[in-house]
């Protein structure tokens, strides 16, 4: 057993590198753009049961990465799929990380919009956002709900609403 996986080792030579465009139809500029990796142990027989409820405490870890504006409607960023060293923390054997998704925080006012893509799916993933909450400035509102293409709020006023692509690709290391 060692390391820690509340606080796990970052791979030193990480090979798994994956490009995100995130595209906006916003109504206006954006204070803060970043990107968001949730990564979390995928084989949870490595983490042992609980003996009291039989659950299992799996470690999940999670960080920001940088996205570029390329111009006013579209952010590129990079990040590594395998950013965390797979360790025996337990002895139970190896915990394996990975991702499942990814997310593109877009700030503006205070509000935060939040986009996301499974990975492995392939084809751009869109996120709608209510043109509203953009515009409104008052404190009470921090992150906003999403609303996918087959709500039937999208579908019976497209006007009121903008929207967030995201594309995941690899790219080379």
């Amino acid at each position: 057993m060692h390391g820690d996986p509340g606080n796990p080792t970052k791979n030193p030579h990480p090979l798994k590198r994956y490009e995100v465009t995130a595209t906006v139809d916003a109504p206006g500029p954006w204070d803060l753009v970043k990107g968001y990796l949730p990564l979390g142990v995928v084989n949870v027989e490595c983490v042992p049961e609980d003996k009291l409820t039989g659950g299992r405490n799996v470690p999940n870890k999670g960080y920001d990465f940088k996205m570029i504006s390329m111009d006013e409607k579209t952010w590129k960023g990079y990040f590594y799929r395998d950013a965390l060293q797979d360790e025996d923390y337990f002895g139970l054997g190896v915990c394996h990380w990975d991702a499942i998704n990814v997310g593109v925080v877009f700030k503006a006012h205070g509000v935060t919009f939040g986009a996301s893509a499974v990975l492995g799916k392939a084809g751009p993933q869109t996120d709608y956002f209510r043109k509203s909450l953009y515009e409104d400035r008052s404190p009470s509102t921090n992150h906003v709900p999403a609303f996918s293409s087959n709500n039937p709020l999208v579908i019976q006023q497209p006007e009121a609403f903008f929207s967030i692509t995201v594309v995941v690709k690899e790219a080379t290391p």
